[in-house]
């Protein structure tokens, strides 16, 4: 009788567990620096070729291997982490599995260059598809360098899957930078196609290397925590209302010093950020949780990107406490700001006002745009400026809050954000002078000078192109250096180096050209979205018949570039329900 189950051979066995640990050559970067941390290195470099695909190369100072350990490491369930089964539920190290060299191995051409301190010489292994081809003696300084070349040669499916070198690059730099975040006295660079993309020197201040990886803008905004109960020590930065992103890349997670993504601690930053930012916004927050590795289980994913507590709740309550109270430090104004400045009206003069007046004469001369207050008004209506043109069947009633225009017209209320409208209006008309060719754009007389973190070189790297279409000049000039040039028009050149880096938040790895739109229409939307008034912005009179003119016919279906509705319309039969009126009048 056939037998229907055998066993695997021991190379497509390797290459199951290959595809677990090794996705991209983002994880070989991850799994290759984890050892050199653990190896106790002091410096750790980084090397890649066409963003991983051609070559990985991890060179450290650690304490290295010698020649009998080094076979032994290519070997399934091999390590030095761990001897008995104790030792997982207490396990300190980042890495234990013993899967990662030899899964690393078994889909790419390796070669391995290790030396210990006691030895004058190293070792030398080459290894292709999980097998070891040569072992000799060689040359080299104390440390490990591992080569992985050709990543997925012998997968041609898997090689498939993967991305552009630049898209492969960039999840490669992310699991650097994060890595690099939790270590910051080990010194740590990146070379990219033989160009230094990143040199973190080790610090013995945090903050210095989140300067170095996050932005000196970002760094400026972030606020230290730090707090401990119970042995759960909690550490790191926060940013501080109205500091924002427009992704969630920003929020980063340390349980042991070990990079994760947890459920449980993602729900409480966003918890406790929940009534000062924006829906659809985010925070920076770094954070580092240190508690014995006996409450925490780290063998819980194949890539040990994620954990388990042995109290979830504690870790919960812990950050949601420790967050709420360092932002409320931060702001002690805001509970009597917002009381003073809500819907039901402002101080003025000592007197609470209604939010918006039906009979307040306009008093044209008066700039309301600027003022901190927040300041209603009205056209009378004894002089409805509209009702002279019949062929214009609406009114204008006025402005609500600071942020919504309302409207009369044929039986019913219409209420308009202005932000949305305003940005819609200005989306359209960049949109027809970019096909025109006729945005206009101002060279300054002296170029301004932008330090850009990371992320925002390589979004300006690959948007380049994109910034010139719509009236950027910008080019590099140095490490992390830009220089401003030439801006749209529109820009006011003091605020030019603030609007770049809000478009750069936005574009966010071009995470938003992602869903469907073009970079340009993402950086359209974008200049559109931040020369928009915002909401709290008071309109003069002519401003609000402006905006409004160019809305008419009114489109409830019509939204913002970003997906916001525009308008909201209150039929005057719900109103008179709400007033329990059988009929009109």
């Amino acid at each position: 009788m056939v037998r229907k189950i055998e066993i695997l051979p021991e190379s497509v066995s390797q290459m199951i567990a290959a595809g677990e640990v090794v996705e991209r050559p983002a994880s070989v970067v991850k799994e290759l620096m984890e050892n050199a941390i653990d190896a106790e290195a002091r410096e750790i470099i980084v090397e890649l070729k066409a963003g991983g695909l051609q070559l990985i190369r991890v060179a450290d100072d650690g304490e290295g291997m010698g020649p009998e350990d080094v076979p032994l490491a290519l070997r399934r369930f091999a390590t030095s982490k761990i001897r008995k089964p104790e030792d997982l539920y207490a396990i300190d190290t980042l890495g234990f599995r013993g899967e990662a060299l030899p899964s690393i191995a078994s889909v790419s051409r390796m070669v391995i260059k290790t030396r210990v301190s006691h030895s004058i010489s190293g070792t030398k292994v080459v290894c292709e598809g999980g097998e070891i081809r040569d072992i000799s003696e060689i040359g080299c300084p104390v440390g490990t360098e591992v080569e992985v070349k050709n990543l997925f040669y012998n997968i041609p499916v898997k090689r498939k899957f993967l991305k552009s070198i630049r898209s492969e690059y960039r999840y490669a730099l992310h699991h650097f930078l994060r890595v690099s975040l939790s270590h910051t006295s080990i010194s740590f660079k990146l070379i990219h196609d033989g160009r230094m993309v990143q040199e973190l020197l080790s610090a013995e201040a945090p903050l210095i290397r989140m300067e170095a990886i996050l932005g000196r803008e970002t760094a400026h905004h972030l606020q230290e925590i730090k707090t401990e109960e119970e042995g759960i020590r909690l550490s790191g930065f926060i940013s501080l209302p109205p500091f924002i992103k427009g992704s969630a890349e920003g929020i980063y997670i340390h349980i042991n010093r070990r990079y994760v993504r947890d459920r449980i601690i993602y729900k409480a930053v966003l918890e406790a950020y929940r009534h000062h930012l924006p829906n659809g916004k985010f925070p920076v927050t770094v954070l580092f949780i240190t508690l014995h590795p006996s409450s925490v289980d780290v063998n819980v994913h194949p890539t040990k990107a994620e954990v388990k507590f042995k109290d979830p709740e504690r870790i919960y309550q812990l950050v949601f406490a420790a967050i709420t109270n360092t932002i409320e430090k931060g702001f002690p104004q805001r509970l009597e700001s917002i009381s003073s400045k809500s819907g039901e009206g402002i101080q003025e003069g000592g007197k609470q006002e209604p939010a918006f007046l039906f009979d307040r004469p306009w008093n044209p001369g008066r700039e309301a745009r600027g003022e901190a207050e927040i300041e209603a008004f009205a056209v009378r209506e004894k002089e409805p400026r509209w009702e002279e043109d019949k062929r214009v069947p609406f009114r204008i009633v006025g402005q609500i809050w600071g942020t919504y225009i309302l409207c009369e017209t044929g039986g019913n209320l219409i209420f308009i954000d202005q932000h949305a409208a305003h940005e819609r209006i200005l989306f359209e008309k960049f949109k027809r002078e970019y096909e025109n060719r006729s945005l206009r754009s101002n060279p300054l007389l002296m170029p301004i000078l932008m330090e850009c973190s990371a992320e925002e070189f390589l979004v300006l790297e690959t948007a380049g192109e994109a910034f010139k279409a719509i009236g950027f000049e910008l080019e590099p000039a140095g490490e992390k250096l830009y220089a401003i040039r030439a801006i749209p028009s529109l820009i006011d050149p003091k605020d030019s180096e603030e609007w770049i880096r809000e478009i750069l938040r936005e574009l966010s790895f071009l995470k938003k050209g992602g869903e469907g739109r073009t970079l340009i229409q993402s950086l359209l939307i974008s200049l559109s979205c931040h020369s928009a008034v915002r909401g709290k912005d008071v309109l003069r009179r002519e401003e609000i018949e402006e905006l409004v003119k160019s809305l008419y016919p009114f489109h409830t279906s019509v939204t913002c570039p970003h997906g916001r509705p525009i308008l909201f319309l209150l039929p005057q039969g719900e109103l008179n329900r709400q007033f329990k009126r059988r009929r009109e009048g």
